[in-house]
Order: structure tokens, then sequence, then C-alpha cells
């Protein structure tokens, strides 16, 4: 009988399934939008935090001795700092100059047409969050230990140069923290509106099956084989729904992957086969919660509308 009452559901609304799969799987995409754009923000937040920064230059030497003895301090300058919690990054003059000719491509080229050898010497980026890792950075680069072998030191203590970089940051990240609070509100309201939309398919299909419904309340039914063809139901749509999902991810990743190959030299198929078990993960994930959380909800409000009848 509940097989039954479950093809009666689907041949008599076949229109109405299709029409609720079609909206569901677009409302579905859409929260999926605002979630990946409110894990990126975040993300993005998060890296943005370690942009605080400042490079000090390594001096060069001639002989084997002096060369030796700076290596050894830069490596003990390096280790301080980490101690401290710093992040720091180490660049050879070939790692500099690599760097500096994908931003200034323009500038190296000079360089080479005029003959100039690589006149960008060794160099750390040392990166913090706060004032407080500012103040530790500066106090370990003042020991006078480590003040033979840095060339640019009068950068760090230009603390309106960092007032300014901090206060920048901070704004951005303000912002950030907003928008990532924004769609997050955004994902709840889409997905109360999908629950909302599931109950009231649910109730349109029960008021519709109300003569059978109270036909089997006198047989002695019980609530959960009442409730059961419409449960499956809620199940089928939901599924059906991250089908039709799936399918316009795929088409929309495989569109806009010729433009980002030709734009941003970006090949998203790449990125998707090496993250293929993350998001395999995600989906699994999405689709049970969503379905374990409406077939509660549908669970619930059909043993009120069973109470009516």
């Amino acid at each position: 009988m509940i097989f039954k009452n479950l093809l009666r559901l689907f041949k008599t609304k076949i229109f109405q399934i299709l029409a609720t799969v079609f909206l569901l799987s677009f409302l579905i995409f859409f929260l999926n939008i605002f979630i990946a754009l409110t894990f990126n923000i975040n993300s993005f937040s998060n890296d943005l935090k370690w942009k605080l920064w400042v490079y000090l230059y390594i001096k060069e030497w001639n002989t084997e001795k002096e060369i030796s003895k700076s290596y050894s301090l830069m490596i003990d300058f390096k280790t301080q700092l980490e101690k401290a919690g710093l992040k720091v990054d180490y660049l050879s003059k070939d790692e500099a100059i690599k760097t500096l000719s994908k931003r200034l491509p323009n500038v190296i080229k000079n360089f080479e047409r005029y003959g100039i050898e690589n006149p960008i010497p060794p160099t750390l980026y040392i990166t913090f969050k706060s004032q407080k890792e500012y103040d530790t950075m500066r106090k370990i680069v003042d020991d006078k230990k480590y003040q033979d072998i840095l060339l640019n030191l009068s950068d760090i203590w230009d603390k309106n140069s960092f007032k300014e970089q901090e206060k920048r940051i901070s704004k951005i990240i303000e912002f950030s923290n907003f928008l990532i609070n924004f769609y997050i509100f955004l994902s709840i309201v889409l997905f109360l509106i999908i629950l909302w939309f599931l109950t009231l398919i649910l109730k349109l299909n029960f008021y519709s099956f109300s003569d059978q419904i109270e036909v089997e309340k006198l047989l002695w039914f019980t609530y959960f084989q009442i409730k059961l063809p419409f449960l499956f139901h809620t199940f089928f749509i939901i599924l059906f729904s991250f089908v039709f999902w799936l399918v316009y991810i795929a088409s929309l990743v495989y569109y806009l992957n010729v433009y980002f190959i030709n734009v941003f030299d970006v090949n998203l198929l790449n990125f998707v086969g090496k993250n293929i078990w993350m998001i395999r993960y995600w989906i699994m994930f999405e689709v049970g919660m969503v379905i374990i959380i409406s077939l509660v909800v549908s669970n619930l409000f059909l043993n009120r509308l069973i109470k009516k009848i």
C-alpha cells in the first residue's frame, strides 16, 4: 500500500514534481554559490592577516670567511624570528630577481639591455599580524650582532608606513567579515526558503489525498504508514534536485574553463581534478544534511497535518 501510494503521487503530480525539482535545483545552485563565496572570502581574510610585512636585504661579501659568517648570522637571525612566531621567507639573489621579474618585467629587461648584473641582494620577507608582532620583530632586528648583515634597516623603523599598511588591511578585513556574515545570512535564508517550499508542496499533496488518508486512519493505519509515501516523495525530489544541480555546476565549470585558460592561464578542470576527493566529500555531506533536515521537518509537519484530518 505504501509503494502504491508513492507511485500515485508520482503519476498524478508528474508536472508538479518536474517544476519542483527544477526550482529546487536552482535554489541549491545559488545556495552553494553563497557557501563558496563565504568560504573563499573567509580564506582570503585569513591570508590577508599575514600581509603586514617588511623585507630586509642581506649584505653580500667577497671573501669566503665573510660569506660563511654572514650566512651563519642570517640563519640565526631567521631562526630567532621564527621562534617569535613570525613568518619568514628567504629568497636568494636568483629567486629574488625571478620574483621581481614577475611583478616588473620591464625593469628586468632594462637590466639585461644595459648589461647590468643582478643588483638585488638576498632578501628576507618577514610577515606578521599585529603591532605586537611588529614590535617583537623590531626588537630582534635591533640586536647589534645582526647590524652588519642587514642593508635597509631604515625601512622597518618607518612607523607611518606600517600604520598605513595596517589601517588599509584592517579595513579590507572588516569589509570581508561583513561580506562573510552577509553571505551566511543569505545562505540561511535560502535554506529556509527551500524548507518552506518543500513543506508547501507537501501540504498540497497531502490535502489532495485527504479522503484516502481519512480512510486509512479509519482502517487503523499507523502514522508512519501514512507518512512514508510523502517522506519518500520528499527524499526523491531532493535527490533529483541535487542531480540537476550537479549538471548545472559541471556545465558552468566546463563553460568558464575556456575563459579562465585564455584570461588567467588557469585550468579549472585541473583544479577540480586535484580537489576531487574534497569536492565529493562536501557533496555527500551537503546532500546528507539537506535530506536529513528536510525529512525531519517534513515528518513533524506531517504529524500536524494528520491530526487535523
